[in-house]
């Protein structure tokens, strides 16, 4: 008798962790239609309701940006995550600036950049910027100083408006490199934009945008970096 309740009682085990095992890791469903997406997002934000999704961008199976207008002057974004089994908005904003979107905070091959500005009339392309400050520490009797970073990547906002782009190679080696010492300070992503003749201008954004994200979202927002702040 022991021995019969102690089978159904392993087997009742396997049943329940193949079960959970199923739920947390079955693929994707199809993705939800513009209406389902605008359900979601009133959850975050009611007065996005009445909008239009601009586009569907797959970052992955179970990572999808989704740019958006509502209403006539805002331009925002929409992060979205296969969890649970479910699509979940994960991150919705009002305010389109460039951000970064850490899936894996712990791993920089799977950070992407978002945006979505509206149609500009000075602005021609933009600069994102990965930075990392000088730093200089004394410990006891050893000196450590660690370089500057300073790299770019053009966008084209002329072309885009809206996108995505996958952080590259050469900065993952670098974010890589700046995590494993424990001496420098933080890195951090900065932007600017121009117009086609080279000067630096500033894009027509929704100054009063809003965002709202769940805890285990992990979003870095870009800052605006001046032209005498750069080397």
């Amino acid at each position: 008798m022991k021995k019969t309740k102690l089978i159904i009682s392993m087997l009742i085990g396997v049943i329940l962790l193949s079960a959970c095992f199923w739920y947390y890791t079955s693929g994707p469903t199809s993705f939800p239609n513009d209406e389902q997406l605008f359900k979601e997002m009133t959850n975050h934000f009611s007065y996005v309701s009445n909008g239009e999704i601009q586009d569907t961008i797959f970052l992955d199976d179970r990572h999808v940006f989704v740019p958006f207008i509502a209403g006539e002057k805002i331009y925002g974004l929409s992060l979205w995550e296969w969890n649970k089994r479910k699509w979940n908005a994960v991150f919705v904003s009002t305010s389109g600036e460039i951000k970064v979107w850490k899936i894996n905070s712990k791993d920089p091959s799977t950070f992407h950049t978002v945006w979505h500005y509206p149609p500009q009339n000075q602005v021609d392309y933009m600069k994102l910027y990965l930075i990392n400050e000088r730093g200089f520490q004394i410990s006891g009797e050893e000196e450590h100083y660690e370089p500057g970073v300073q790299l770019e990547q053009k966008i084209n906002l002329a072309e885009n408006p809206y996108g995505t782009m996958k952080i590259s190679k050469e900065w993952i080696t670098v974010i890589n490199s700046l995590t494993d010492s424990l001496t420098v300070p933080p890195y951090y992503f900065g932007w600017n934009t121009y117009d086609s003749l080279d000067n630096i201008t500033y894009p027509d954004v929704n100054d009063n945008g809003s965002s709202s994200w769940g805890g285990d979202t992990h979003i870095e927002f870009a800052v605006y970096i001046e032209k005498s702040e750069l080397e």
